[in-house]
């Protein structure tokens, strides 16, 4: 007896190529969407306390997928209770804030904050469901996200809570690093008003040449250092020096130094500082600048640490002050 093949739908195989594209397209966009969340616009060291933060941290997360309301928890230092720190919609904060009550009477927010991933609820306060999600570093807890589902909106796809996960782990640090900014503020006022008198620019830079805090004088050189189009030093350059100063950069990364203390450290004493003259671009033009670079470290992380100096005759040859 002969086997019959069934016959080849030419529909059904259309619509299968179909919807692996959609799935390829789909799998590219989140892809590139998880690349976009893991830097924030706001500059932490211009911010007095972390609203403007979190208004983004929620943004982001509207990226993702829509809430009728979200609402960021965080821990208060003093006491180690969670308090709203920021709502996107005030009209919803009393009930969230009623829902959180019951989540931790009934041990629902404790049980959040062990999963480390989205947990998913229904809140009797709301008649809605809610999403919660700790905001969590390697070092501590530092806050629980909370989304408010709208009526009949589906339930998280699994790329979808990855996401969220990303933009979670992301504010987390931010929120460390303003806190750990805030403690810096707050306890060395002295150290802070010594490096705003200093005739030189100083700036701290991430290990990729981000800006991480500049004194007066630097501000000053290079302009407003806030806005989100000039996050880098490079930015600040001629673009023929740019990729200089990013290889040098990247070699002063290179080298191994032991942890210290920054305040106290000397650039003059470090023999892995790199010097160098190149151009800044200012809105006043360009200006000849000397830069010196040293990587600092600091509670386990590598920093690198700039002075520049301006060297055009407007300055009248102000003097270098390495280190502080």
């Amino acid at each position: 007896m002969e086997s019959k093949k069934a016959p080849v739908d030419v529909e059904s195989l259309e619509g299968r190529v179909a919807r692996l594209e959609d799935q390829t397209r789909f799998t590219l966009d989140a892809l590139e969407l998880a690349a976009s969340l893991g830097e924030f616009e706001v500059g932490i060291s211009s911010l007095h306390e972390p609203t403007l933060l979190l208004r983004e941290v929620v943004a982001r997360v509207a990226t993702i997928t829509p809430f009728a309301a979200s609402a960021v928890y965080l821990v208060d230092e003093g006491s180690s209770d969670f308090y709203q720190a920021y709502s996107d919609r005030q009209e919803w904060s009393a009930q969230i804030e009623s829902a959180i009550t019951s989540f931790i009477d009934s041990g629902m927010f404790t049980f959040a904050l062990r999963e480390g991933r989205p947990v998913i609820v229904h809140s009797v306060e709301l008649q809605r469901r809610v999403v919660l999600h700790v905001l969590e570093t390697s070092s501590r807890v530092r806050g629980m996200f909370v989304g408010v589902f709208s009526e009949g909106a589906k339930n998280l796809t699994a790329v979808e809570m990855a996401l969220l996960s990303i933009v979670c782990k992301n504010c987390a640090s931010a929120v460390e690093v303003f806190e750990l900014y805030k403690c810096f503020k707050c306890g060395g006022e002295d150290v802070i008003a010594f490096s705003d008198s200093l005739p030189a620019g100083v700036v701290d830079l991430s290990k990729n040449g981000r800006i991480l805090i500049t004194n007066k004088f630097a501000s000053k050189l290079l302009g407003s250092v806030a806005t989100p189009e000039k996050r880098y030093l490079i930015e600040f350059l001629i673009p023929e020096e740019r990729e200089r100063i990013a290889s040098l950069l990247i070699s002063c990364c290179a080298f191994s130094v032991p942890e210290q203390e920054y305040q106290t450290e000397s650039l003059a004493k470090t023999q892995s500082t790199m010097r160098t003259q190149t151009v800044l671009d200012s809105a006043e033009g360009q200006k000849n600048i000397s830069l010196h670079i040293t990587p600092l470290q600091h509670n386990g992380d590598t920093f690198l640490r700039g002075v520049l100096a301006p060297m055009d005759e407007m300055y009248n040859g102000a003097a270098l002050v390495e280190g502080m």
